[in-house]
């Protein structure tokens, strides 16, 4: 097989890949031919390809000459399945080829397992037969890893985990130490591309120190001091390449200068692309240390190595490690005697004595602290360092990986695997947590192995207190198909998910706070890698208040105005996004709060919607482990901001450890405007617990913030806003109605009518009250509940959210009560609403006594699908706005978005000098002011045809219809069309979301306001829709402002022709004319009116005999009444209202329909 060259052409790398080859022995050896002949040749490789890792064999380069030459590399130990590849380049413009022949595999096999083994051989578990000196010496051969089992005892170094005890030497070069290094760090100049333990670029070795620059200079590393012995082994793995005038020796040093050191090995065989072992046996008389030694030719120097040495059981150590004589003792030790690499024979071992500990039998001894410090032996492994250096907790579970794995061990099936790795450039992620330059477990996946598990598993853990929570960092990279996760394996063996995530972390390392609590046995925790072709790390394991000791804050702890960062609060690692501090407003505009809550120019924590982010991403922010709140509890509020036409939504949630459980105890999502507002909750749980607050990303438009934390002991404070979570605000059931509300939270027993949620929090945990409806309900049936009294100075407008959804449902009706039990009819409605919350707001009545406000619920007969709710019932001292008007001065009156999915924005409140940039007009009509509130859409973001709804509250018919008017901005080239529908219950059940079109308008229309009016006459209850579909590109501005409604048909000015200047002067005579007669007649008309009407006003507020279920219109001069159990033509507010405010201006466009 053969790569040529062309003038002119590059070759880049031409690759010839082996059939995959099951696993392979220790032993297996790659065999073939080459020839490399021409002025163009570049580069020949062989490469070892496992899974996704490729690791370089054997590499040549340039012109060989027209010969064919042998190569030969040891494969080595290959777990797994693999294939090798043949990699052949070229120069540009230069010719040359590059060619192989005669591949051959050999050794390969693994052993045969064997009946029965000599009782001078090792048995491994397979039945493998294995000579004793190579066991424990880092080489499988037995081929199930069992020869490598059960090494405690022997003294080894694979230079995985550290230098272990191997110590740099006093007389050789200065600077120029042996170096643990890893895989291809210093490939092709100074070392190997892999190491012989793991076989792979992911494996650590030693080489000579870098500074030897001249021949001559020594680099030298030290064992342990031995004590004396007469037949002590040593085996080793070295690698050489290209280095065949340096000197690569083993000594044993007796004296600490080294002038007597004996050489004891010498390399022979300099140049190999494989790791090679060597075995020495030595005895000595006295106290020595073994030296490997490595010295500088006169040429340049090669690739030297050294891995995985070992010493044989026959090998004593100086547990003090004393230091060697500087001088000969008076009688001259007896020369140490080598032996050849042989069989080892039966040694003679010298006793050593055991170093006498300071500690009691009931202690440990802290052997990395001065000054010999001893701990009570309970205070081993109980999560808090006793002893000054920490000694007491190694291998309880805490670890930076920096020295060894701290007892955590890879427990997979072998396909998969955790591995230590030191962080390089060559590593994904390319640094470690801990250093930067340290290192980090990193889990390694088999290839064709898509669904294999790497388990890591930890050391037998201590019991914990209730408050126990892991730290560790963790890494997934961006093309990651699998997952990370952390499981608890408890004393039974069953194992629980703790934790897991699947996408990719955005920097190279993230923490994570994971509750573990009480836990009474001890137990281990597991790291869980699953997938393919991806990168899993974890680094910096700790445990965080688990000792049994431990006492939590109190709860006021938690209080955050996030001036000096996030506080107590913690960044959760099981989303996508992080919560970010802010000053000012943010980055995309018509979206965020324009300062924070605290002082308007501090600071506060939103997460950003735009790009990167994407729609469902999600930020979570949490406490540590708190306390059982005990009986009082405690108050916990913040201030949140969501203001866009994107937003996503806010959720609390409460989420306990034993049992493991999350509860979402309230919830906002959608546009709640360009403000910051408040939300209180009164947390009770007799469990230990923590708490959550989670943000999602709607769109590009949908920045979300949060300010001012508290947290305070006992219950919240009293609220005008009466939204059940905590009880019933001491509204009482009425004791003379036929049937009792229900306080519930999710959805209604009965299907097809009742809430699924409520309106307060929008969660299955939120509470409401409803009234059930059964089979054996009568008509005319009511049930009926009552505030607590009122000040008479208290409140001018009351506003609550009612459900009315059900072919069954009834009537609805809303009292002023006095302290006597006197009433008047503020709301009633009647009939299926939809399967949606509905706003309601009427003014009170004048009053100087106490009063309640009473809600009734009247039943249609027998049915199970009319039951109805009401939430959210609230006193305000402003006025009420007048019924179908707004000019969004102070809120959106009855108007709001749909939300739900159905559209893909919302209609803003803003205005023109926003300290938050928008994309609405300069002023709003109201006040022709930038200070002046409207409604607008966000045209900046979203595609094109994207729809954004505004609805109304729900209006009754009338005979003589209604008339709708508003005032609209349309500028820009690319604005879209705006539309306004009319729909009812039985369009809406039909799944018709807009309903019929009334108005139309499209296109631009000036940087002006516009008005319409609009006539409406519907023969079912009905509410108005406003849809904007955007343009083809972004940048429109939409607005709307001062909508207003009546009864009666819509008057506008008569249409002017345009006019001559020779009949000017006698047109407008003609309209002043007209105008001034109609003026007159309106006022004669008017007076009239009011006279009559004078005389027929029912007394309501002195409670004299007009039904007490009435209500006074101002438009129609009549007392339309509502009687129980049907549905009757009148206004469903209390039209007290000044007239002045549906008077009907000039009309420059309108319809009527």
């Amino acid at each position: 097989m053969a790569v040529e060259a062309e003038p002119g052409v590059h070759i880049s790398p031409a690759a010839l890949q082996s059939p995959i080859m099951k696993q392979a022995s220790t032993s297996c050896t790659l065999s073939f031919y080459y020839h490399m002949f021409g002025e163009g040749i570049g580069e020949l490789r062989v490469l070892l390809k496992e899974s996704s890792r490729s690791t370089p064999l054997l590499w040549l380069s340039g012109n060989h000459g027209d010969v064919w030459h042998r190569g030969e590399v040891i494969v080595g130990r290959t777990h797994q399945h693999f294939t090798v590849l043949f990699e052949a380049s070229g120069t540009f413009n230069k010719l040359g080829h590059v060619a192989i022949d005669d591949i051959h595999f050999s050794n390969c096999t693994l052993p045969e397992p064997q009946p029965l083994c000599p009782a001078n051989m090792f048995k491994c578990n397979n039945k493998v037969c294995v000579e004793h000196y190579r066991v424990c010496d880092y080489s499988d051969d037995c081929g199930d890893r069992s020869d490598e089992s059960h090494c405690e005892q022997t003294e080894r170094c694979s230079f995985e985990q550290g230098l272990c005890s191997w110590a740099e030497s006093e007389v050789d070069t200065a600077g120029a130490e042996w170096t643990l290094r890893q895989g291809q760090e210093v490939w092709p100049e100074h070392g190997p591309p892999r190491d012989h333990t793991q076989n792979n670029d992911a494996g650590h070795y030693v080489v000579p120190g870098n500074h030897l620059t001249e021949e001559g200079q020594t680099s030298e590393i030290l064992s342990k001091t031995l004590r004396p012995n007469s037949n002590c082994t040593v085996r080793f793995f070295y690698y050489s390449s290209d280095d065949t005038a340096a000197k690569l020796s083993v000594r044993s040093r007796t004296l600490r200068s080294g002038i007597d050191d004996r050489v004891l090995w010498l390399r022979e065989r300099s140049h190999s692309f494989s790791w090679q072992r060597a075995e020495v046996t030595f005895a000595s008389s006295t106290n020595s240390k073994l030296v490997f030694s490595y010295e500088r030719g006169p040429e340049h120097r090669g690739l030297v190595a050294l891995d995985d040495v070992s010493f044989s059981s026959q090998c004593v150590f100086d547990p003090d490690n004393q230091e060697l004589p500087a001088t000969p003792p008076t009688s001259a030790p007896t020369t140490p005697t080598v032996k050849p690499s042989t069989t080892p024979t039966t040694p003679t071992i010298i006793p050593s004595t055991t170093p006498t500990t300071p500690c009691q039998d009931d202690e440990f001894f802290c052997w990395r602290s001065p000054d010999k410090v001893c701990v009570r032996v309970q205070l081993r492994c109980d999560y808090h360092p006793d002893c000054p250096q920490g000694e007491d907790e190694d291998g309880c579970g805490p670890c930076t990986f920096e020295r060894d794995q701290c007892e955590w061990r890879d427990a997979g099936d072998g396909r998969s695997r955790w591995q230590r790795e030191k962080a390089s450039n060559t590593t994904q992620p390319p640094s470690d947590h801990t250093t930067h330059t340290g290192y980090y477990m990193r889990a390694s996946f088999s290839q064709g192995a898509a669904l294999s598990e790497a388990r890591l598993q930890s050391p037998t853990l201590s019991p914990s207190s209730p408050y126990c929570q892991i730290l560790f960092h963790f890494h997934i990279s961006a093309e990651s198909a699998g997952s990370l996760r952390v499981l608890m394996q408890q004393a039974e063996a069953s194992e629980a998910i703790l934790w897991s995530r699947s996408h990719n972390t955005v920097s190279h390392w993230t923490p994570e706070y994971l509750p573990v609590g009480l836990q009474r046995q001890p137990y281990k925790v597991l790291f869980s890698g699953i997938g393919g072709d991806h990168n899993l790390a974890v680094d910096d394991i700790s445990f965080l208040n688990c000792e049994k000791s431990f006492q939590p804050p109190a709860p006021s702890a938690y209080s955050c105005s996030f001036e000096d960062g996030l506080c107590l609060w913690l960044q959760g690692a099981e989303d996508e996004l992080d919560w970010q501090l802010k000053s000012g407003p943010t980055e995309t505009p018509n979206t965020g709060p324009a300062g924070d809550h605290t002082t308007g120019s501090g600071k506060y924590i939103h997460i950003e919607s735009s790009l990167p982010s994407a729609p469902g991403n999600v930020a979570q922010m949490k406490t540590s482990l708190l306390p059982p709140t005990g009986e009082s509890g405690y108050c916990f509020t913040f201030w949140y901001h969501m203001f866009g036409a994107t937003v996503g939504s806010v959720r609390m949630i409460l989420q306990t450890t034993d049992p493991l459980t999350k509860t979402v105890v309230w919830q906002k999502a959608g546009n709640q405007g360009d403000e910051w507002q408040r939300v209180q909750s009164h947390m009770t749980s007799q469990r230990v617990h923590q708490l959550i607050l989670e943000a999602s990303v709607g769109g590009e438009a949908g920045d979300i913030a949060i300010d001012d934390i508290a947290l305070m002991s006992g219950p919240c404070p009293a609220s005008d806003l009466c939204d059940f979570e905590e009880g019933s605000c001491n509204w009482l059931q009425q004791t003379t109605d036929d049937a009792d509300w229900v306080r519930e939270s999710g959805s209604t027993p009965n299907p097809k009518t009742g809430p699924d949620s409520d309106h307060t929090t929008n969660t299955h945990t939120g509470h409401y009250y409803y009234l059930p409806s059964s089979a054996t309900d009568l008509t005319g049936q009511t049930g009926k509940m009552s505030s607590p009294l009122y000040p008479a100075d208290k409140g001018a407008c009351i506003q609550l959210w009612y459900h009315m959804y059900g072919e069954g449902m009834g009537t609805l009706n809303v009292y002023q009560e006095s302290e006597e039990g006197k009433q008047a009819l503020l709301f009633s409605q009647a009939g299926d609403q939809g399967p949606l919350w509905r706003f309601a707001q009427a003014s009170l009545m004048p009053r100087v006594r106490p009063y309640r406000i009473a809600v009734e619920g009247v039943k249609s007969g027998p049915t199970h699908e009319g039951d109805v709710a009401f939430d959210d019932v609230q006193l305000i001292d402003s006025h009420c706005s007048p019924r179908g008007h707004c000019d969004f001065e102070s809120s959106m009156c009855g108007w709001s978005n749909l939300g739900g999915g159905v559209d893909q924005g919302d209609w803003l409140r803003g205005r023109g000098d926003s300290p938050n940039p928008n994309t609405g007009p300069s002023v709003d009509h109201t006040t022709n002011s930038t200070k002046g509130y409207y409604l607008y859409v966000d045209d900046s973001v979203g595609q094109w045809g994207d729809l954004s709804f505004l609805i109304s509250e729900v209006f009754q018919p009338a005979t003589r219809g209604h008339c709708i008017t508003f005032w609209y901005h349309m500028y820009s080239p690319h604005v879209g069309t705006l539309r306004l529908y009319i729909n009812d219950r039985m369009m809406h059940a039909l799944g018709n979301e807009e309903g019929i079109l009334k108005w139309i308008e499209t296109g631009d229309q000036g940087d002006k306001w516009h008005q319409a009016n609009v006539f409406i006459q519907h023969q079912e209850a009905f509410w108005f829709v406003f849809a904007y579909q955007k343009g083809m590109n972004t940048g429109g501005d939409v607005a709307l402002d001062d909508i207003s409604f009546h009864s009666g048909p819509c008057y506008s000015e008569p249409t002017v022709d345009p006019t001559t200047d020779t009949d000017m002067l006698s047109t407008g005579l003609a309209v002043g004319l007209t105008l001034l007669g109609g003026v007159i007649l309106s006022i004669v008309l008017f007076m009239l009116n009011r006279k009559y009407c004078a005389t027929i006003k029912p007394t309501i507020l002195n409670n004299d005999v007009t039904d007490q279920n009435s209500v006074f219109d101002l438009y129609d001069c009549k007392i339309d009444g509502t009687q129980h159990g049907t549905r009757a033509d009148f206004s469903f507010f209390n039209n007290l209202y000044d007239p002045s405010q549906h008077a009907p201006g000039a009309a420059e466009g309108s319809t009527e329909a």
